[in-house]
């Protein structure tokens, strides 16, 4: 069997889809597969992890033209960065036929796809979509284009049982659908951290309550329903207690730094940014949360679980997939400050709960969503397309 795969993705910024595919796909260079990464813009901080590994890894645009792109007006820019991504791929699949495409995210299939139909590409194609749909309300041009495009793939795959049901409604066949959940390096996690040592770079007590949520800055995360939740409940928690919000700043930082602020709560909430030391974080965390409005399946749910950190999620995507309500954690409605407040509290002022449930976790996570156990599930993808 040829093991020659290439991955199509946007970049390799910090992102859960990005981050997944710097995880997994070393894994698979170990088993003897020879990879290609190539991003549509730039390379991203995660690209050197692959490069280590021995993947390579090619920005469709270089720095220079995507500098000059950026100079031009906005539609202008964006079409002919479209067009040079387009001619790039039509390219590299004229002289990839026995050789596996992998498209991660919508405009890495929709480009991806149109220029393999270009190519007169023959070999497999596979989509992975690791979101709901709800993009497709803001994008409806893209998703037009992934209406007429899908089909044409070997296969389609989800990362949730939630996002299969809604391809299944898409009227995609089932034999080419396939569930993958995401997996996650455990080793991290299994490593003693200190917790004072932590705690006290932070600024933040030992005997402190700390919650963390792990996700870029963008609205849908439902940063500010968290903020207006803690505000509900903030004399109730134990004093001293902080949020930790770990994540990329995508243009809404200064507005949650200030909507904290009103709230009476600036002083207990750390930004922190990106961070490349999220098991650390965790570890030295108390209560796990992820209260965004959709998902697909998050790699910060699991990660909390790795960490032993009981979890309040809400019920979007596969949330309620990762953590089962009242067993390992708690699992709200979205956009509902009050109820995401109440599930707060109640592990806040129950230490034995929380610990159970973080144990719960650990167990849940080792059992079903391991790194081997993903990868496991892509070789069986990839040797199915042979």
């Amino acid at each position: 069997m040829k093991k020659n795969l290439i991955i199509i993705i946007g970049s390799l910024e910090v992102g859960g889809a990005e981050k997944h595919v710097a995880t997994i796909y070393p894994k698979l260079v170990s088993l003897g597969w020879s990879i290609k990464v190539v991003t549509l813009t730039n390379k991203g901080p995660l690209a050197p992890i692959l490069e280590k590994a021995g993947i390579s890894v090619s920005p469709s645009l270089s720095i220079q033209q995507h500098e000059k792109f950026q100079k031009l007006p906005r539609l202008l820019g964006r079409m002919l960065r479209m067009f040079w991504c387009i001619k790039t791929l039509v390219s590299l699949f004229k002289k990839s036929n026995n050789t596996i495409i992998h498209f991660f995210l919508p405009e890495a299939y929709v480009l991806g796809m149109f220029s393999a139909k270009l190519a007169n590409f023959k070999g497999p194609t596979i989509m992975s979509r690791r979101s709901m749909r709800d993009y497709q309300i803001r994008r409806p041009i893209l998703a037009w284009c992934e209406k007429l495009l899908r089909n044409s793939t070997s296969f389609v795959t989800g990362n949730s049982q939630a996002v299969i049901h809604q391809l299944e409604e898409e009227h995609i066949l089932k034999e080419k659908l396939k569930l993958i959940y995401n997996g996650i390096n455990l080793e991290p996690y299994r490593v003693a951290v200190n917790r004072s040592e932590i705690r006290k770079i932070l600024n933040i007590q030992d005997e402190a309550l700390v919650l963390i949520m792990v996700c870029n800055l963008i609205p849908y995360k439902g940063h500010s329903d968290l903020l207006k939740a803690l505000s509900i409940v903030k004399n109730k928690l134990p004093i001293g207690w902080h949020l930790l919000c770990v994540g990329r700043d995508n243009g809404i930082g200064e507005s949650l730094k200030q909507e904290a602020k009103v709230l009476n709560i600036g002083e207990q909430v750390v930004w922190l940014g990106s961070r490349f030391d999220v098991a650390n974080l965790q570890s030295a965390s108390d209560i796990g949360i992820l209260c965004s409005h959709e998902e697909g399946f998050s790699n910060a749910v699991l990660e909390g679980m790795a960490a032993g950190l009981p979890m309040v999620v809400t019920d979007v995507g596969g949330n309620k997939e990762a953590v089962l309500d009242e067993e390992n954690g708690y699992v709200v409605q979205a956009k509902d400050p009050q109820g995401l407040a109440e599930a707060i509290l109640k592990l806040a002022v129950d230490p034995a709960k929380a610990k159970q449930f973080g144990q719960n976790g650990q167990s849940r996570v080792k059992a079903f969503f391991s790194l081997d156990a993903c990868v496991d599930a892509y070789i069986q993808l990839y040797e199915s397309c042979q």
